[in-house]
């Protein structure tokens, strides 16, 4: 392996496409509305849905937590707690850049310990949008406990 380049593991479009239907599954089951976005290691958008009834803003906020989620390598969940850690300056000046999503419902897929994408959640309460990117979490480790390292 040349040490010029980086040779890095991401999500497949099989893979996102397995992990958003667990996620809609899991609305459906709650009885939301949400809109949903996987993105692959570079924070790409692979596959996107919006279900009838989801608020129109929830697409970008969506994106917003996967791409969050997938640059950090945190839950967006988590920011909260991360932030009181920080200067005043941090606290203040992190939440106002574009793009990023401090509040629950995105969730960084890894494997092999390297972050491979990332989903976002957006449209119902912020406790659900995290449960419905947590079924699709599941999923996704569900799946890739069936790859085995030699085909990595």
């Amino acid at each position: 392996m040349n040490d010029l380049l980086r040779h890095t593991p991401s999500l497949s479009l099989a893979l996102a496409m397995s992990a958003l239907q667990a996620a809609l599954q899991h609305a459906q089951n709650a009885g939301v509305n949400v809109s949903i976005a996987v993105v692959d290691g570079a924070g790409h958008l692979l596959h996107m849905a919006h279900m009838d009834g989801a608020p129109l803003l929830s697409r970008d906020i969506a994106l917003n937590k996967a791409r969050t989620a997938v640059s950090f390598g945190l839950a967006t969940h988590a920011w909260q707690e991360r932030l009181q850690r920080c200067s005043p300056a941090v606290r203040q000046g992190l939440p106002l850049q574009p793009g990023l999503a401090l509040f629950g419902g995105g969730e960084p897929f890894r494997h092999a310990g390297q972050i491979i994408g990332a989903i976002g959640i957006s449209g119902a309460s912020e406790a659900l949008d995290s449960a419905c990117a947590g079924a699709a979490l599941a999923r996704v480790a569900q799946l890739l406990e069936r790859v085995s390292p030699d085909q990595n």
